[in-house]
């Protein structure tokens, strides 16, 4: 017999998603920096920024779960913001039609392009940094056709990232080991593929 194109709930076993959506990442909402004094943090100023965030991912469905990888990058300023991790989801399929859903995530992040604490520049030069984190995120799923889905999600993120360049005013050249902590918020819409199943 000849499956219908629609389903009133998702299926496949490998899903392809692609998601675009706003963000906002409080850099400093849990702010530390080796390279002040401790009485001084408190001086360190607030930095949220605010962008878009586009990103992949590449899961796999066994029941109402799923497992995969996830590959985001949000477009700050003065820098980008980039992550990939591992995604693990539970659908809820008893309902059919609109599907709620939750997520985690653990990944990996790292920054491009300008210092995420202002102020630094002529302080310290070839800076890297990277750090850590996780999410928790909830949405809703709808069906459009058997093989289609569209999806829409809010994460919430704790992300620490550690900081290393060379110091340029004393002129010896020395390791500067800097580090923050901070939570994100993003607002997701998804397009998925469903393979298989």
């Amino acid at each position: 017999e000849k499956r219908k194109a629609y389903d009133k709930r998702v299926g496949g076993i490998v899903w392809l998603e692609a998601t675009a959506g706003p963000s906002r990442f409080n850099a400093t909402r849990f702010r530390t920096l080796d390279i002040v004094p401790a009485q001084a943090q408190a001086l360190i100023p607030s930095v949220v920024v605010s962008g878009p965030e586009f990103g992949a991912a590449l899961r796999f469905r066994a029941g109402s779960s799923t497992i995969g990888a996830r590959f985001k990058r949000a477009d700050y300023e003065p820098f980008d913001l980039t992550s990939v991790g591992l995604d693990l989801g539970f659908l809820i399929r008893a309902v059919p039609y609109v599907h709620p859903s939750i997520r985690l995530g653990f990944n990996y992040y790292t920054t491009t392009g300008g210092l995420v604490i202002p102020g630094f520049e002529s302080l310290i030069s070839n800076v890297r940094s990277h750090g850590g984190g996780a999410s928790i995120g909830a949405g809703l799923r709808i069906p459009i056709v058997r093989w289609v889905s569209i999806a829409a999600d809010f994460d919430y993120s704790i992300i620490g990232l550690v900081f290393r360049g060379t110091e340029t005013v004393t002129g010896r050249g020395a390791t500067v080991t800097a580090g923050t902590a901070g939570t994100a918020i993003a607002g997701t819409f998804a397009l998925t593929f469903h393979l298989g199943g």
